[in-house]
């Protein structure tokens, strides 16, 4: 209801009588007059932003949809971001519940930082509600806004290799509430189980044994070149796998969770292609979902030697380091007579036997020993491990027994092939002994001499 309008004071003069004609009304606005106003009059409510700051009596509640830890990322590219696949879960869904005496505060709304900052990036979430709510940047500074029920929903993500304890810190007035969340690096966690490196055709005893393909004789010295240590096409190799099994409560944390392997000794290697082509120390798999990864290759120089393996995922690491023994990949036998006639019914040493590798050193190696006519030379022993640069080469004794020629032939141990045999020795029959005559009687010496 209007004010009644003011009557004029009694005093005051009759106001002339105004003309016969009639006051003229004043012009309405046309009708582009009026669009114009509205227009104005809705760019300007477009304008007024809508929500308010939390009061300081109001509460704030924080919740990650996942309960456990995240996973940090293994690998970035050239602009800093994770390479994919990726271990999961690596980002989480965060509500927040604003209210203000124990209602919805509807339109309020809190900043949420992280700290350290480099832990976690936050960014709107995926699912929106539709009901007012909204998080994001504003000012400098992520802000959420509460909806109709008092709701609002971001996103907490790893997007860096940084792993830690982190904490979302929600502030508004003067107050915060935090929420802790643990960042683990990429890889298994430590309550993972059965983590183990597979590799075929060790056998028992975790050994690789020499192939014997390379091995050549010889019956004289040494020749200046042996071969690669690593022959291509003829690399020693065995493939291999790692597998691990996931904690009970989080059966999906071992689907791509990084596995490094590195080889600790100088003459063993890794590789993705089965001919050990091409060689690396340190290689990175990742684990399947059933927490086995893809096969790999172990790969072995000929000479061999004591390897061991290192083999880590994040809070796992196989202790102690995984080893194998290498055996030397023998180059060259040699054989050799160190005698070329003997005596019949003679012993002693009768042959040199040494093994080399690629570098021409001599090494340890098994080998059975034999003759082509034990009638002629007996052995003292018909097997033999020959003696390695830490000591004197490998002497054979034997026995001549009867005259003949005959050869020593080396084979290793429990193969036929390859064969190497010795130059041959001549047994010959020892020369009749020469008997003294008897000397003549001295004179006077007779019998019956006075």
């Amino acid at each position: 209801m209007s004010a009644p309008r003011p009557a004029a004071p009694r005093s005051s003069p009759r106001a002339p009588r105004s003309s016969p004609r009639r006051a003229r009304r004043g012009r309405r606005p046309g009708a582009p007059l009026l669009a114009a106003g509205a227009f104005a009059l809705a760019l300007s409510a477009a304008c007024i932003e809508r929500g308010y700051p939390l009061a300081g009596s109001g509460r704030v509640e924080l919740r990650a949809d996942v309960a456990g830890p995240l996973f940090a990322a293994d690998t970035l590219d050239a602009a800093g971001r994770p390479v994919l696949p990726r271990q999961s879960p690596w980002r989480t869904e965060v509500s927040l519940k604003l209210t203000e005496a124990n209602e919805p505060a509807y339109g309020a709304y809190v900043e949420v930082r992280v700290t350290p900052s480099e832990a976690l990036a936050l960014r709107p979430a995926e699912s929106a509600e539709g009901d007012g709510a909204s998080c994001g940047v504003k000012d400098g500074a992520f802000r959420c806004t509460a909806g109709t029920q008092g709701y609002a929903r971001f996103t907490a993500a790893s997007e860096g290799d940084w792993s830690g304890e982190a904490r979302l810190v929600v502030a508004w007035a003067d107050r915060t509430e935090e929420l802790p969340i643990t960042v683990l690096p990429a890889g298994l966690p430590g309550d993972a189980t059965n983590f183990a490196l597979i590799a075929g055709g060790l056998g028992e005893s975790d050994r690789v044994l020499a192939t014997y393909v390379p091995l050549t004789c010889t019956i004289g010295p040494l020749p200046d070149d042996l071969g690669a240590t690593w022959r291509p096409g003829a690399i020693r190799s065995r493939e291999a796998r790692v597998r691990a099994s996931p904690p009970q409560n989080a059966p999906g944390v071992v689907e791509h969770a990084p596995v490094i392997i590195e080889s600790l000794h100088s003459e063993a290697a890794l590789s993705l292609a089965p001919d050990c082509r091409e060689r690396t120390t340190r290689l990175r798999v990742l684990l399947g979902a059933t927490g086995e990864s893809p096969p790999f290759t172990l790969c072995f120089s000929d000479l061999g030697g004591e390897v061991r393996l290192a083999v880590s995922s994040g809070q796992k690491a196989l202790e102690p380091n995984p080893s194998l023994t290498v055996d030397p990949e023998p180059r060259l036998l040699r054989v050799r007579a160190l005698r070329s006639v003997v005596t019949a019914g003679t012993p002693g040493d009768l042959f040199e036997v040494s093994a080399y590798n690629a570098e021409r050193v001599r090494i340890a190696v098994p080998v059975d020993l034999d003759v082509g006519d034990d009638r002629v030379i007996a052995l003292g022993e018909a097997s033999v491990t020959l003696r390695g640069e830490d000591s004197e080469a490998t002497i054979i004794q034997g026995v001549a027994v009867a005259p003949g020629t005959t050869a020593l032939r080396v084979t290793p141990r429990l193969l036929a092939s390859p064969e190497c045999s010795s130059e041959p020795i001549t047994v010959v029959a020892p020369e009749p002994a020469v008997v003294a005559p008897e000397p003549e009687p001295e004179p006077g010496d007779e019998e019956g001499s006075p």
